[in-house]
């Protein structure tokens, strides 16, 4: 079999393939990057809000009279 002859026809195919597998690796990095942003910020938007310990000391009070 002439390899020599194929040559060019495997590189190309062999950087085709690589260059679809680097192109889908860099859009399933985007893809997961976005989820993250997405999913962190639905929990800081749908966290509770904390206590601060000045906020719970005044409530520990109980109400002040005017």
């Amino acid at each position: 079999m002439a390899l020599d002859h194929y040559a060019p026809f495997l590189l190309s195919a062999f950087g085709i393939t690589l260059a679809v597998l680097v192109a889908y690796a860099l859009y399933l990095r985007s893809r997961l990057l976005g989820a993250r942003r997405r999913y962190s910020a639905r929990n800081v938007s749908t966290a509770a809000p904390r206590v601060t310990t000045a906020q719970a000391a005044s409530s520990a009070n109980g109400p002040s009279a005017p």
